[in-house]
């Protein structure tokens, strides 16, 4: 472990506290969607009844659903103004990647056509049967 910038190496015996740990502890996942959490609420986004994962924001004609799974977001949105600036605020608070237009999340693809989204598990499927050896 380094000590933080500022701070000079001290001598034997002296020791630094450490008060907050975000990753390598049992805790880091609970610590970690508890920032998220806190982050998506400050915006304005409200947690879902049903499913803790889940956050919602509507506010006029806009609509913001955001999805979390473990550290990774899908965010939905209405409006293209309204997620740039979400986007926007997520960047501002945490250092993430936009991965753009979601294409697989759980080994389901996701095709976008101007008729709707679809889901497809193929994929999934044969990889399941690949594995039990069951392909002709």
């Amino acid at each position: 472990m380094k000590l933080p910038p500022g701070f000079e190496q001290g001598k034997a015996g002296k020791l630094c506290r450490l008060r907050k740990s975000l990753y390598g502890l049992k805790q880091a996942p609970r610590c970690w969607f508890t920032k998220l959490a806190s982050s998506l609420q400050s915006y304005g986004l409200c947690n879902s009844n049903s499913d803790y994962s889940v956050f919602s924001y509507a506010r006029g004609d806009i609509r913001l659903h955001v999805l979390i799974y473990v550290d990774d977001l899908i965010i939905l949105s209405n409006n293209s103004t309204a997620l740039s600036a979400f986007k926007d605020y997520l960047t501002s608070c945490f250092h993430m990647k936009d991965l753009g237009v979601l294409k697989y999340f759980m080994g389901i693809k996701v095709a976008h056509t101007f008729e709707g989204i679809y889901l497809c598990q193929r994929k999934y499927a044969l990889d399941i049967i690949a594995e039990y050896g069951l392909l002709g």
